[in-house]
């Protein structure tokens, strides 16, 4: 039995000069081996499990600044946001969120905006539309957020004095660029 699958991703995509201010932040500052940080770092602002038409890939530039101090670390998993005993992040994977009152809010929302207008009753299925805090597919909420390291890193279990120094280190970060993807799998499965 053959079952198709497409996924869509919208991205805003980290300027390559600032994915190098956070590698060398995380080598030089933290002492994380470069192995375990993540390449094309990026936030996601929308991704949908369902096959939407009129959405195509596309590149186009963009410059949506934010200003470290807007970022907050954590854990990669849900409730990560919050300290909890049993998400170490030197074994998960470890990111920073974008907190609710930056300025850049609402630039995000807007390249969201632009996929969720593609969200008809036929592809949501019965589902609620997404919004600015809700997500139709995938993750309940949305919380805009950008991967930085991979899982195993050794990170120290509190996260704070890094966030303190990341903010204090890194200035604006700049996403120079916003993508769309359409990811058609095919899978197959066999019945003995």
């Amino acid at each position: 039995m053959r079952k198709d699958r497409t996924d869509i991703w919208a991205q805003l995509n980290l300027s390559q000069h600032d994915q190098e201010k956070i590698r060398s932040f995380f080598t030089e500052e933290v002492g994380i081996n470069a192995s375990f940080l993540l390449s094309n770092m990026h936030i996601t602002v929308y991704h949908s499990r369902r096959p939407m038409p009129g959405v195509s890939d596309i590149k186009e530039d963009a410059r949506v600044i934010i200003p470290a101090e807007d970022f907050r670390f954590m854990v990669m998993a849900p409730g990560g946001e919050n300290h909890r005993a049993e998400l170490d992040p030197g074994r998960r994977k470890v990111g920073v969120r974008i907190h609710r009152q930056s300025a850049a809010t609402p630039e995000i929302h807007s390249y969201r905006e632009r996929l969720t207008s593609y969200e008809t009753s036929q592809i949501l299925g019965g589902r609620m539309s997404s919004n600015k805090a809700r997500s139709a597919f995938g993750a309940r909420s949305f919380q805009p957020h950008m991967s930085l390291l991979r899982a195993g890193s050794g990170i120290d279990r509190d996260l704070k004095p890094i966030g303190a120094a990341f903010r204090q280190t890194l200035g604006n970060l700049t996403f120079d660029s916003f993508s769309i993807k359409v990811v058609r799998k095919v899978r197959t499965s066999s019945f003995a």
